[in-house]
């Protein structure tokens, strides 16, 4: 009961937001639209649906801390807070997957608009139907469940890294918060350094971490439910994380 109530709070505090993201994001849809047809078609557009991950990032840097005082006015527990928080993750990004997909087809009436799924795991990526302008998005019961699916793991992999970075920033002091602001410009100029490095002497092991990461990622075999398992799993390990922080997570005074 006391998860449920969890859930219940963080759907109604976020509910004005989603809204008012959606009635943006059509709004743009729209005036796209106008400007396609003032244009003879010269106008186009892909991959909109980032900007609901996006969205979704930044909802979960924002929900933690005012949530996290819902605790201890309503007397609840850490576990029972955990559980709600990312029980109530999972149907957020499922509906607005689902909403995603119905906008995108109804976009694409109007204007050529490849999903993120289309460009990766479909025939848009054959130059010559692109250059032709041949390319047809599919409407299958396949393609549409798998585009639900491929956002849906996204939007929740987002969700649940925006609110453990919010969570890493409520705990530590103002020097940590800095190390930690630094910490990925580093990780990533260390891991380019050491990558090129590596592929200088070893350029066999290289080729080989390259395909394991295109393999994860379900890109080389092209193969969506392997991007989905790594979303997935991704996802769980953040929640794992975001657990352990809770734990003896200290609620300051505003």
């Amino acid at each position: 009961m006391k998860v449920k109530s969890v859930v219940k709070y963080n759907l109604s505090s976020l509910k004005n937001s989603i809204l008012m993201f959606y009635f943006v994001f059509i709004s743009i849809c729209v005036l796209l639209t106008i400007l396609s047809y003032n244009s003879d078609g010269a106008v186009s557009s892909s991959g909109i649906e980032l900007s609901s991950a996006i969205f979704i990032f930044v909802v979960g840097l924002n929900m933690f801390k005012e949530n996290f005082y819902f605790i201890k006015g309503n007397n609840l527990s850490r576990k029972s807070y955990f559980y709600g928080t990312v029980l109530s993750m999972v149907p957020i990004s499922i509906g607005m997957s689902f909403i995603d997909v119905i906008l995108n087809r109804i976009y694409n009436i109007f204007v050529n608009c490849p999903t993120n799924y289309d460009m990766i795991y479909t025939d848009y990526i054959n130059i010559s139907n692109y250059a032709n302008n041949g390319w047809i998005q599919s409407n299958s019961i396949e393609t549409l469940f798998n585009t639900f699916l491929f956002q849906a793991s996204l939007y929740l992999m987002a969700f649940i890294l925006g609110f453990v970075i919010t969570m890493l920033y409520y705990k530590c002091n103002k020097l940590m918060k800095t190390v930690i602001s630094i910490i990925p410009i580093l990780l990533i100029i260390t891991v380019n350094m050491g990558f090129y490095i590596i592929a200088l002497n070893f350029p066999y092991l290289t080729g080989k971490i390259g395909e394991w990461v295109f393999y994860i990622l379900g890109i080389l075999p092209r193969n969506v439910y392997m991007t989905i398992s790594t979303f997935s799993i991704i996802s769980v390990v953040l929640a794992t994380v975001a657990y352990l922080l809770i734990r003896k997570m200290r609620i300051k005074e505003k």
